[in-house]
């Protein structure tokens, strides 16, 4: 199942209920002639960043729009938005496995510069997005500025990002942000619970091992997302028991995506630390595993823990470039069966 695949396409009228208040300001602002040129979406994975800015798109192309901004879903435009070839809404995104760097390349941009200085095939307006706009390498990014600074009339440019930090100055700075939060968790719950399969998973697990993003909690059902959680959780546990060696565990998780076994370490360690500082600490990824984490939290080194989850961190930002994954959870495991057994940290 993917947030797609429950019918989230661009052109579905119902907006994501968070989105509504975000989606008002846009079309206020578009209606006014406030829009500007280019935006910056940003917000954290799994909110619908890339579903606004296609609703976006969708009715700017839309030859009849609805007041509240909905595109028609009928007119010529939106069908060709439907069938994914409209010729004046140009998409560059990066998708898992397509590129082994993972990057947006100069040679991508100067297309897209090219095609947005010929005048629109359908109408004047033409809508650009990137997405993840991080994902541009530092040639990409410099390409884009003259865009940027010399917008060509009736162009959108439209960056999708969940880490605008990673995006050079020069480019947030010509940019409209627009801060998309995270949904209230009761909001994000129920709209969960009415698109889960009947008693495949529990809406709540689901959305705090999504760390309260929906469309991540959904995707997590996706070639068993969840199970590979639930392993890497496993392993963790044996190896801070001692009941497994690090070198097998780490040769157990070949096989799994290197980011989702990252996500599910930090979320793990993350509890322990939420238990060790507050054993009834209500907001923690594994509910149901709140025994096992009490008796690591009371053995752990609270110094040592977060030196421990930095190095997580560190591993994550590193896994966007090619790397040894095998290498890197050996050295992971190793470390922290020191730190869930109460051992001295070896820097």
């Amino acid at each position: 199942m993917s947030a797609m695949s429950v019918g989230l396409d661009a052109l579905d009228q119902s907006l994501l209920p968070w989105l509504e208040p975000v989606w008002q300001r846009l079309w206020s602002a578009q209606r006014s002639g406030r829009l500007g040129h280019a935006l910056l979406l940003a917000g954290p994975a799994g909110i619908g960043k890339r579903l606004l800015a296609a609703r976006l798109a969708s009715a700017l192309l839309c030859a009849q729009p609805r007041d509240d901004g909905a595109p028609c879903g009928h007119c010529a435009e939106c069908r060709l938005i439907r069938a994914g070839n409209h010729p004046d809404w140009a998409r560059i995104e990066v998708a898992a496995g397509t590129d082994d760097r993972h990057e947006i390349r100069v040679d991508q941009i100067r297309d897209l510069i090219h095609d947005t200085a010929l005048t629109g095939h359908r109408g004047t307006r033409k809508v650009v997005s990137i997405a993840p706009a991080e994902a541009m390498n530092r040639y990409a990014a410099n390409g884009l500025l003259k865009t940027l600074e010399e917008p060509a009339a009736e162009v959108l440019l439209l960056l999708v990002s969940e880490d605008p930090s990673r995006l050079p100055a020069t480019v947030r700075s010509r940019c409209q942000r627009v801060n998309i939060p995270m949904p209230p968790e009761d909001q994000a719950l129920e709209w969960l619970r009415r698109r889960l399969p009947s008693g495949q998973a529990e809406p709540d697990q689901l959305l705090r091992v999504a760390h309260g993003a929906p469309l991540r909690a959904l995707m997590l059902l996706d070639g068993d997302q969840l199970a590979v959680h639930t392993k890497v959780i496993d392993g963790l546990v044996a190896v801070g028991r001692g009941e497994q060696d690090p070198v097998t565990v780490a040769d157990a998780w070949q096989s799994l995506d290197g980011a989702l076994v990252l996500r599910a370490i930090s979320a793990w360690v993350s509890d322990v630390l939420r238990v060790h500082a507050d054993q009834a600490a209500p907001q923690i990824n594994h509910q149901d595993r709140r025994s096992e984490l009490a008796r690591l939290a009371a053995s752990v080194s609270t110094q040592d823990t977060h030196r421990y989850l930095q190095l997580v961190l560190e591993a994550v930002a590193r896994a966007r470039a090619p790397v040894n994954t095998r290498m890197l959870f050996e050295s992971l495991l190793a470390r922290w069966a020191l730190v869930a057994r109460g051992g001295c940290w070896l820097d």
